[in-house]
């Protein structure tokens, strides 16, 4: 009887984070016939849980400054575990996994998850030493068509090697959380909700400048969900606009599906994406959207004018434009909602996905697929579940 494989995970931390949520999400969800999965996250920062056969260790990162110290460790984890295969998250984790990999003897086969948009906001040193360590890795594997197709012209040479497969989301983890109390709302006036770090990525500055505009057509207050280094310009930014009596900072939300739940519209205002998992999430829990067409994901996530609406990057008159549309008329909004939940759960839940992932796992550490699931075809590259229904 073939044992199952040994599957050392590698992410930056299981902190708040959609590649953070994707990893546990994956390894949780794992067939444990066919997979034994482990966890070693840089640092300890842990709220997403793992199920109680998944080992973490921590490789005790703390800065640039202890990197040297947290390659020599994940190199002893991977000596002394002998992993069947490494799978990484993200650039930061593929440049570690890379450096600890690079001249090791016996060397597992090796997974690298791209969960960003290729070429945009990529430290120049992560990026430069991707690109000397990606010759190593088995298969990459970005989250959306639109980051395949970016990272194939940013690395041309992994083309044979790369593939698209989006984010599992658990859907029934998300109900329960949904359906917890959530005591938030306040009064009658329309509820929009935006999640995501307070970064220069996500526009937080973009969201509160078309709120203002918003909030001079009508009455509508807004939940923002998230913690980062914008947090003090953001604050900053909603007093003198005079919002402080309908705009909530609330910070990091251990559950914000609660708040989903109550909300009317949710709002992604990013300049770039990998595949959002927010916005997945979102819709997934009957939630229409507005969101910029940024690269890569949200137009690949909104079915335009039927689960959502699209507008361009940076344009905060277009995106106070559509959420007023929708908050005029409730019955599209509401016909919006049921849609956005069927098409996605029919596209990225885990019962979708996860073959997907599997099959992939399994061929890169060079064990026959089972249970009856095809091989892909030589050279495909695109997730077969992720097309239109």
């Amino acid at each position: 009887m073939t044992q199952p494989l040994r599957l050392l995970a590698l992410t930056h931390s299981l902190g708040g984070g959609g590649a953070e949520r994707f990893l546990a999400t994956l390894v949780n969800h794992l067939d444990r016939h066919s997979f034994a999965p482990e966890v070693c996250a840089a640092t300890r920062l842990a709220p997403y849980p793992l199920a109680s056969d998944v080992p973490l260790t921590s490789l005790d990162y703390r800065g640039t400054l202890t990197l040297p110290r947290t390659v020599r460790r994940l190199r002893l984890e991977i000596r002394e575990r002998r992993p069947d295969l490494v799978l990484s998250n993200v650039l930061s984790t593929n440049a570690l996994a890379g450096a600890a990999l690079r001249g090791l003897e016996p060397r597992p086969p090796w997974v690298a998850r791209i969960g960003n948009a290729p070429g945009l906001g990529e430290p120049r040193l992560q990026r430069w030493w991707a690109r000397r360590c990606y010759g190593m890795a088995a298969a990459l594997v970005t989250n959306s068509s639109g980051s395949r197709e970016a990272f194939a012209r940013c690395y041309p040479e992994t083309v044979g090697r790369l593939r698209h497969l989006p984010s599992p989301a658990d859907f029934a983890r998300l109900d329960g959380l949904a359906a917890a109390p959530a005591a938030r709302r306040r009064g009658a006036d329309p509820q929009l909700v935006w999640m995501g770090r307070l970064t220069r990525q996500k526009r937080p500055d973009l969201l509160i400048a078309a709120f203002a505009e918003l909030a001079q057509r009508r009455r509508v207050r807004l939940w923002i969900c998230g913690e980062g280094p914008l947090r003090g310009q953001v604050e900053s930014e909603i007093a003198s606009a005079g919002l402080g009596e309908t705009v909530e900072l609330l910070g990091f939300v251990e559950n914000p599906f609660a708040l989903m739940r109550q909300a009317d519209l949710f709002v992604l205002t990013s300049d770039y994406e990998g595949l959002p998992n927010a916005l997945i999430e979102a819709q997934g829990l009957g939630l229409a959207a507005v969101s910029t067409r940024c690269p890569h994901g949200p137009d690949e996530i909104i079915a335009e004018g039927e689960t959502g609406l699209l507008v361009p990057p940076g344009d905060a008159a277009a995106l106070a434009a559509a959420l007023d549309r929708l908050l005029a008329a409730p019955e599209e909004r509401r016909r919006m909602a049921e849609r956005a939940r069927e098409l996605a759960r029919a596209r990225y839940s885990v019962e979708t996905v996860l073959p997907a992932w599997e099959r992939l796992l399994l061929e890169s550490a060079k064990r026959e697929v089972g249970g009856g699931v095809p091989s892909p075809r030589e050279g495909e590259e695109g997730f077969e579940g992720g097309g239109e229904i």
